[in-house]
């Protein structure tokens, strides 16, 4: 477990950096959120395609197995899903990382059905996160459902 654990830390920093190097240079201008903003799947893919209002960081709260089993497909390259999984989050370390390396963002957090990126949400939250957080309501499961792109193991493509 303890393995599987510092595998997955690994895993996030060779993810996370890059998301945040690129958009360092873009300004993303709205208010602090009160608290965790309820989107559909279609309204997710949307706003990921939507360059006009800012740039928004999938999240995916799920397990690295399923995260490579089969996970949302972005349409731009600067805005594929971050993996960070609850498990990760449930750790004040993780939480307080999430919050410190997401300052200011935009992020859809989304899971299999959106209970676990619900409790995530209200993780980050808790943590005194600063962005805007959405949750994508029913998950992959509703992505899939509304005929939307996903993608598998090391794919990058839909």
């Amino acid at each position: 477990m303890k393995k599987e654990a510092i595998f997955i830390a690994l895993l996030l920093l060779i993810t996370v950096i890059p998301v945040y190097q690129q958009s360092e240079g873009v300004t993303v201008t709205h208010s602090k959120q009160e608290g965790l903003i309820n989107i559909t799947a279609q309204k997710a893919w949307e706003m990921l395609n939507n360059e006009d209002d800012g740039i928004q960081i999938p999240v995916d709260v799920r397990t690295l197995q399923e995260y490579f089993d089969e996970r949302i497909s972005s349409p731009h390259s600067y805005d594929k899903p971050v993996l960070y999984p609850l498990q990760l989050l449930e750790m004040p370390l993780f939480a307080n990382l999430f919050v410190k390396l997401f300052h200011g963002k935009e992020v859809i957090l989304y899971c299999r059905t959106a209970r676990r990126s619900g409790i995530a949400g209200n993780i980050i939250l808790e943590g005194g996160y600063d962005g805007t957080l959405y949750n994508m309501i029913g998950g992959i499961v509703a992505w899939k459902d509304a005929g939307l792109p996903t993608v598998k193991g090391f794919g990058f493509g839909s």
